[in-house]
């Protein structure tokens, strides 16, 4: 994963896609994962013959997701980015492909919860946590969120779009570390581009986390 990240936000200029010599739509096709979501969803086939054996190993506490199985968003989203998420149902209520969008929601609610509860947590109780703690919270949703929500995404659907929006504001909340540096503005930015004035207010809130003032 790091590798995969590292390679796209080194091998450009200002920003992880900039200067690679590609035309503007193939750039925005690259930030928006044509490459690298299958590249991180894959990482799940190369673990699964022997992932059973490596959590129980030395090797769990990479592995481990702590309470992740546990989480589950309220019916009443607290206010804030979690009501801002929430509301983006409105987007799809009448789609064929609600479903399908209510699970990418849910999951991205679910990333929310996880990072956020870092926030509230001591010392001591961190410190049993190992590595996966907020800086994986939103790379779970390219692991947990469904097939069909990333063919929407590279239909480039609005609501799909929308979505991924959120996707990027939580990405641009570690843009500290090196591997992820300017990805996430990236991603919120190609967006407000593809949806145009239109589906724009949809995406207030990353536009905000991302272009602070």
């Amino acid at each position: 994963m790091i590798y995969v990240f590292g390679f796209l936000t080194q091998r450009g200029g200002k920003g992880p896609i900039a200067g690679t010599g590609s035309s503007s739509m193939s750039r925005k096709d690259l930030v928006l994962g044509v490459e690298w979501i299958p590249m991180i969803r894959g990482i799940e086939a190369v673990l699964y013959p022997t992932h059973e054996f490596l959590r129980f190993g030395r090797m769990q506490v990479i592995l481990s997701l702590g309470n992740w199985d546990e989480l589950e968003p309220p019916a009443v989203p607290d206010p804030g980015p979690d009501e801002c998420l929430f509301n983006t149902r409105e987007m799809w209520k009448d789609s064929g492909d609600a479903e399908t969008y209510d699970r990418a929601l849910h999951t991205l609610r679910r990333c929310w919860m996880f990072i956020r509860q870092f926030d509230m947590m001591d010392a001591a109780t961190l410190a049993k946590w190992g590595y996966n703690r907020a800086w994986s919270g939103s790379l779970m949703f390219i692991h947990f969120a469904p097939d069909a929500y990333f063919t929407l995404l590279h239909q480039r659907q609005p609501p799909a779009l929308v979505l991924f929006a959120y996707f990027g504001a939580f990405l641009h909340g570690i843009t500290d570390y090196w591997f992820m540096e300017g990805l996430g503005k990236e991603i919120v930015e190609v967006v407000a581009d593809l949806v145009g004035p239109y589906w724009r207010p949809w995406i207030a809130w990353p536009l905000r986390v991302v272009e602070p003032g």
